[in-house]
């Protein structure tokens, strides 16, 4: 039997009657922005300093034991089927932990050559490629999208900015077709929502088009460039876009039952496979100015729209969790999350200890809970 496969960024329904809840707001560079308040940009101070992680030492013993006495006590509560998480501590060291199954009915145990599956997050990955090419004037954030699609709606307004920050108003696809042509006809076939800039609403089909605007660009396809633009520098070798049949993956599950999905048709939009240490250190290098400078990180979160869980915001392919919002708390998380029905899984910097943390769970785990309980730990 197919499965359905529904990919946001934490497996809500996206109702665009909340994006456009609020008071209206203007900024210069927008004026006809219509929704809810936008979140300030944080300080560039709050960004890591370069070559703030040792990716190559570990935690002390004491740190690494009470993470992994977290770890196996969540294990215990969720009953969770397989888990990929790493955690780095700027100037003290790195925590992982790879363990579960692959599958549970198969028996089939995650070791070290497992990788886990990224959703969503995957689309600050894709973000980054666009912003590099901008940095190479390949691109730039005022282009139009009818410059390579005029035959979707709005296309000589929609700009490759109100792609990446999810403001362009087109329909977004959200079940399994078999190809992209088939996730693109999914999205012509509706009216946008709203006209280019003017709310906010999650859009996947925004990502498979900026996919594929790399892919004219570089001539070459996006697991291509993702292995040579970000893989291949940063020596991950676990990090790419799944393949039709992903030999190591850790299926996904609901229960017993094994889900069994065709991930590489998504590309940008949440194509991607990994380990967590390969995550977290993508991250690490992002943050700090290895990859692209730390101004243009800093403006990604230029325009901070609200989302539709009460403290998360969106900038270009970054999302901002404001946990005064959320539970009062002065926390905030810069990074990117992402789900399916079956499959969970974040990536976030936290601004005040400067701790980074990759977590990715094959099955219905909410992930971000995982992720506070373990930043618990590492402000004991």
């Amino acid at each position: 039997m197919k499965h359905s496969m529904k990919i946001t960024i934490t497996c809500l329904f996206v109702s665009v009657v909340t994006m456009m809840t609020g008071c209206a707001t203007s900024s210069q560079e927008n004026s006809v922005y219509k929704g809810a308040p936008k979140h300030a940009q944080p300080s560039v101070t709050v960004l890591p300093a370069p070559n703030s992680y040792k990716l190559n030492q570990r935690l002390d013993d004491v740190t690494q034991r009470k993470l992994n006495q977290k770890i196996d006590e969540l294990f215990s509560t969720h009953n969770i089927a397989g888990i990929s998480a790493t955690v780095l501590v700027a100037e003290k060291g790195m925590w992982e932990t790879h363990r579960g199954f692959i599958s549970k009915p198969d028996d089939i145990v995650v070791d070290n050559s497992t990788v886990f599956f990224w959703a969503s997050v995957g689309k600050l990955i894709t973000s980054t490629i666009v912003h590099q090419l901008i940095l190479e004037g390949k691109l730039s954030f005022g282009d139009k999208l009818s410059n390579w699609f005029p035959d979707i709606q709005n296309a000589e307004e929609i700009t490759i900015e109100q792609l990446l920050t999810h403001t362009n108003g087109i329909y977004s696809f959200n079940y399994d077709p078999t190809n992209n042509q088939e996730y693109l006809e999914i999205s012509k076939s509706h009216e946008n929502l709203f006209k280019p800039g003017e709310y906010w609403s999650y859009t996947n089909t925004g990502y498979l088009l900026l996919s594929l605007i790399i892919e004219e660009i570089e001539s070459k396809t996006l697991p291509q460039v993702a292995q040579e633009r970000i893989s291949k520098p940063l020596h991950l070798t676990s990090l790419r876009i799944a393949s039709k049949n992903e030999p190591h993956l850790a299926l996904a599950h609901n229960k017993e039952v094994v889900i069994r999905e065709d991930y590489s048709t998504l590309l940008g939009v949440g194509g991607f496979v990994s380990n967590s240490k390969d995550m977290a250190t993508f991250l690490s290098a992002l943050l700090t100015g290895e990859i692209i400078p730390k101004k243009d990180v800093h403006a990604m979160m230029k325009n901070l729209y609200p989302m539709f869980d009460k403290g998360q915001y969106y900038g270009r392919g970054m999302m901002l969790y404001d946990f005064n919002k959320i539970n009062q708390t002065n926390k905030v998380w810069i990074g990117h999350s992402g789900g399916i029905e079956n499959y969970r899984a974040i990536l976030l910097y936290d601004t005040h200890s400067k701790v980074i943390m990759a977590i990715s769970i094959n099955d219905n785990t909410p992930v971000e809970a995982v992720a506070y309980k373990l930043m618990e730990v590492m402000n004991e």
